[in-house]
């Protein structure tokens, strides 16, 4: 023990192990060459998602497309600018093509679905004129009130066979095109909703995908009663029941932290309920520890290979997130306290678990640690325990809040 905490403390001075380069990840669950359509209302902080997707593209060099309601006018350029977009500077430049939908589809006041395809298709070749190997475009047509409510004449514009694609898959051709469109749904009927989801969505291939990311700003902070900026900075120990669907609760934790735009990243195993659960989340950060491997490595775009020993390099990497991600709220989820209790023994377990507190000490990060106590004996349990501030349990009767701080 007494040589492993000199390696360590080796470690924290000097940082030195080789491990993977951290690269910051997208925002939202899109990728390169989708169409997905989303719902929102006035509960949401839209603009932090859409400036975050705009402002993602304008970083990685896309031609970027933002149409944008009219009620927005007077402050859409003011939202962005707060959220880290130089607008005349990326108008000037040509990056950035921002309208309302009264001057993008109306200019004369009528709805011409063929003037409005062709303005589009006219803007795509433009781009690629002018040397951008990707575009980006974002559609927020709001409650469709700019063509009196009536959501079907947009879907003929959206499902024109002009685009290039099968019917039902919208404006999208070729794997350089990433386009969003968005619905205010706040005073649409269920049923409306539905349908409308039912019609954008009802494509072949590729199919249209709708994603909820707005519809979770607080799915796991309501469940503790507080506000989502409340939540920033808190680390929890989540103890559960491992025959509970505690896994629920994770998701929406998730679901939050992203509906906010801001990065994710679980530590668990790659045979772990967690990891199964939380897998097709592409924006998800993955570290998952492994008996099998002695380095680090990636297998993926958001999957890196952890040896499930190494307690040194675990941190390591953890340090090295947090540095890339220095500057932005974020999300760390620890569900490997048992495995390494198990694997390592508790004396290293808790080592790790001080320094790894002390290095999420910002007030930007929100951390989950999350215990099986039936696993453990009560002093174990009772030593974790009193290292975190604030404590959750999951079983069959559903989340509790026991303390928070």
């Amino acid at each position: 023990m007494t040589s492993f905490i000199k390696n360590l403390s080796r470690w924290i001075r000097k940082r030195s192990i080789a491990s993977l380069q951290i690269q910051i990840g997208p925002t939202l669950n899109i990728s390169d060459g989708e169409v997905a359509v989303a719902t929102y209302t006035s509960a949401a902080d839209k603009m932090k998602v859409f400036s975050a997707y705009i402002r993602e593209g304008i970083e990685r060099g896309d031609s970027t497309r933002y149409i944008y309601p009219d009620e927005d006018s007077e402050t859409v350029r003011a939202k962005l600018k707060e959220h880290g977009v130089d607008v005349k500077k990326h108008e000037r430049n040509g990056t950035l093509f921002m309208e309302s939908l009264t001057e993008y589809y109306l200019p004369d006041g009528h709805f011409d679905i063929d003037r409005a395809v062709e303005k589009g298709l006219d803007l795509r070749a433009e781009a690629k004129r002018k040397g951008y190997k990707r575009a980006r475009e974002i559609f927020d047509v709001g409650d469709f009130s700019f063509i009196n409510g009536q959501w079907q004449k947009y879907l003929e514009y959206w499902d024109d066979p002009r685009w290039g694609t099968p019917p039902g898959v919208g404006i999208l051709y070729g794997p350089s095109i990433t386009e969003l469109t968005v619905f205010n749904v706040e005073n649409m009927s269920k049923a409306q909703v539905s349908e409308i989801l039912k019609t954008f969505g009802g494509g072949k291939y590729p199919q249209t995908r709708f994603i909820d990311v707005l519809e979770y700003a607080d799915a796991f902070s309501k469940r503790i009663d507080m506000p989502h900026q409340k939540l920033l900075g808190r680390k929890l120990l989540l103890e559960f029941d491992p025959v509970s669907n505690y896994e629920k609760v994770v998701d929406s934790l998730a679901k939050e932290t992203m509906a906010n735009v801001e990065p994710i990243f679980v530590f668990t195993s790659s045979t772990s309920s967690i990891h199964t659960y939380l897998a097709k989340q592409p924006t998800i950060k993955f570290f998952l520890t492994s008996l099998s491997t002695s380095t680090p490595k990636s297998t993926s775009e958001n999957k890196v290979i952890l040896p499930a020993k190494n307690v040194p390099l675990i941190l390591d990497t953890l340090s090295k997130v947090l540095e890339a991600y220095a500057d932005v709220n974020g999300c760390f989820v620890f569900d490997i306290l048992s495995d390494l209790l198990t694997s390592v023994g508790p004396e290293k377990t808790f080592i790790f678990l001080r320094h790894a507190l002390d290095m999420l000490s910002s007030e930007k990060i929100t951390s989950l640690f999350l215990l099986n106590t039936s696993a453990h004996n009560a002093e174990v349990v009772s030593r974790v325990k009193m290292l975190l501030p604030n404590l959750l349990t999951y079983n069959k009767d559903g989340l509790k809040v026991v303390k928070i701080s």
